[in-house]
């Protein structure tokens, strides 16, 4: 680990408005007809891991994690969900039928006895695939809040009116989005004031197929059959969940993160992860930071 810290500090400032951006696939998988974009990194070390991006964006989030420099020596991948990015659009969705592209792309990749890595609507797609992988090692969670019955919890997700991101706050809820709406919501996931935000973040947000939000928020009104309740699911799991959040998160309630934490038998160090002075996107804000979280998790659950 401290090879590693050094190595990533001295790479840090090179990173400060770049970073891998646009990914390149290394390779496509064949979901029922519907093509995923996997992107691999260089590393042959297990358990596994998979990383799965948000709403409305793509694996370009995840570029400096797999980065060789940090990822490591891990066997670390990224996959596109349907609907997003260099995938192709499936006919419908719903939260089963990304959990199951999900499932299909652990097995594929390696990492059905690995560490499954959530941003964002990643986090709440992977606990909706745990009943699908039950051989994995843990779970590492970022800027998710799930969603499910909890009503002696706060809510999950701040307010319009608490965020500082505005009504931009519930976009991830709204199928047809303007461009400029999608600018907002893409600017949302940094800290406010955050610079040289990325272009093909934005490009990433109008590619995303509008009806991945329908999914959203069909599966937020209690219409989705095959939605499973999250909370419920991240309490029923065996294995270490880590929770880490930008201390200026936009979107996630840190008082609702801070009561579900309680309730957690098996959350890693006994504590959510807040990051200072950082956004809804720690991965990319706080690479360095967020390597080393990630290589302490693989390496305490391998």
């Amino acid at each position: 680990m401290t090879t590693l810290a050094v190595a990533c500090l001295f790479a840090s400032a090179a990173w400060a408005h770049g970073g891998g951006v646009p990914l390149q696939p290394t390779r496509y998988l064949d979901f029922g007809g519907v093509h995923l974009a996997v992107y691999e990194g260089q590393g042959t070390q297990g358990p596994g891991v998979l990383l799965v991006h948000g709403n409305t964006a793509s694996a370009d989030y995840f570029a400096r994690t797999l980065a060789p420099l940090l990822a490591g020596p891990l066997r670390i991948a990224a996959v596109e969900l349907p609907g997003c990015g260099n995938s192709e659009d499936a006919p419908a969705y719903s939260a089963g039928y990304l959990a199951q592209a999900i499932a299909f792309a652990a097995h594929e990749v390696h990492a059905e006895e690995g560490v499954l890595v959530g941003w964002s609507l990643g986090g709440d797609l992977v606990l909706q695939a745990s009943h699908l992988l039950p051989n994995v090692k843990g779970y590492l969670l970022i800027g998710t809040a799930p969603l499910g019955f909890a009503p002696e919890l706060p809510p999950p997700l701040l307010s319009p009116a608490q965020s500082p991101a505005g009504a931009a706050v519930q976009y991830g809820f709204v199928p047809n989005l303007t461009q400029p709406m999608i600018d907002d919501y893409v600017r949302a996931f940094f800290r406010p004031g955050y610079p040289g935000i990325p272009a093909e973040f934005f490009q990433a947000g109008y590619r995303a197929d509008p009806g991945i939000r329908l999914a959203v928020a069909t599966a937020a009104a209690g219409l989705d059959p095959t939605f499973r309740d999250e909370v419920a699911a991240i309490k029923a799991l065996t294995v270490p969940v880590a929770l880490i959040a930008g201390q200026r998160d936009a979107f996630v309630n840190p008082a609702f993160l801070s009561g579900l934490a309680a309730q957690l038998p098996t959350l890693w160090h006994h504590q959510v992860f807040y990051v200072p002075e950082t956004g809804h996107a720690v991965q990319w804000e706080r690479p360095v930071f967020f390597a080393l979280l990630l290589h302490a998790f693989v390496h305490d659950v391998r």
